[in-house]
């Protein structure tokens, strides 16, 4: 969880915050394809669109341990559910351009160059947290 944690700290300067000034770097340090390009693409998405959330608040995570998952050889895996239904998307003026949810998460680890890094996971919506 700690590494998942993270890679979703290093993802809210922009995500949240709105800091386009660069892609993090320490985010290929947790991340491995083809989840990394995934968040890439966010990133550029969320950059293209000048979006942000509003200050101080941050989507509510429970994680747990996947025990009997895996994927492509995988050596962790975590389920997760993310609620950001508190964290809107805001454009440069500050209007909700999209309204947040609640998603359940799926994500793989593996080593990969002496590191455990996440390289791939699912998200779908969902209406209530099965892990609560």
């Amino acid at each position: 969880p700690i590494l998942f944690m993270r890679s979703l700290e290093l993802r809210y300067r922009y995500e949240l915050r709105g800091d386009f000034s660069e892609f993090p770097p320490e985010l290929s340090e947790v991340l491995a394809d083809p989840y990394l390009s995934w968040v890439r693409q966010m990133y550029e998405f969320y950059r293209e669109q000048n979006w942000s959330s509003p200050e101080g608040i941050e989507p509510a995570m429970v994680i747990r341990p996947y025990p009997g998952a895996s994927r492509e050889g995988s050596d962790v895996a975590l389920q997760a559910c993310q609620d950001t239904t508190q964290v809107p998307a805001l454009d440069a003026n500050g209007q909700v351009v999209s309204e947040g949810g609640l998603d359940y998460l799926e994500l793989y680890f593996k080593r990969m160059d002496g590191n455990l890094k996440l390289f791939y996971g699912t998200h779908h919506g969902i209406e209530q947290c099965p892990l609560v």
